[in-house]
């Protein structure tokens, strides 16, 4: 997927998003988020298997936004819904892939992830609106048994 590049809708403006300052990643999927708000609220809100977990969106080929979204039972759905956020999301249930690109985005009142892995740990970074208000987590997994000098790793 490529990163959201559309014009925002005047009437469906996504909240004044102030993004956590975040490990060497600064060219990750997330770096839309601000953008896509609105849209990654609209499909997290339709997943039927709560608390589900952004790991990838974008802008398709088509122009519309399109999020993946895993769900803490394994589910993985891929969401739809378009650049202006006025359209109903649409789920299609997808086989989860050999690897998740990351990072993991949580809404609250969701608690970021654990890792079922013992070698791997997340960090959190809190994301906020411009009230300080906690919208969510974005969460990067690390690899290594020491997780305070782990090197980042896919989730």
């Amino acid at each position: 997927m490529t990163p959201p590049d559309m014009a925002e809708s005047p009437d469906r403006q996504p909240p004044a998003i102030v993004m956590p300052d975040r490990p060497m990643m600064a060219d990750d999927w997330s770096d839309g988020l601000p953008v896509i708000y609105n849209q990654v609220a609209g499909c997290l809100n339709a997943d039927p298997s709560p608390p589900a977990r952004v790991v990838d969106a974008g802008q398709g080929n088509d122009g519309q936004i399109v999020i993946d979204m895993m769900g803490d039972s394994g589910t993985y759905f891929r969401c739809q819904t378009d650049p202006a956020g006025k359209s109903k999301p649409v789920l299609f249930r997808q086989e989860m892939p050999a690897n998740l690109p990351g990072p993991v985005y949580t809404a609250t009142p969701y608690p970021p992830p654990k890792s079922p892995q013992a070698g791997i740990c997340y960090e959190h970074y809190p994301v906020t609106d411009h009230t300080g208000w906690q919208l969510g987590w974005l969460s990067y997994a690390r690899a290594g048994d020491n997780c305070s000098t782990a090197s980042i790793a896919k989730p």
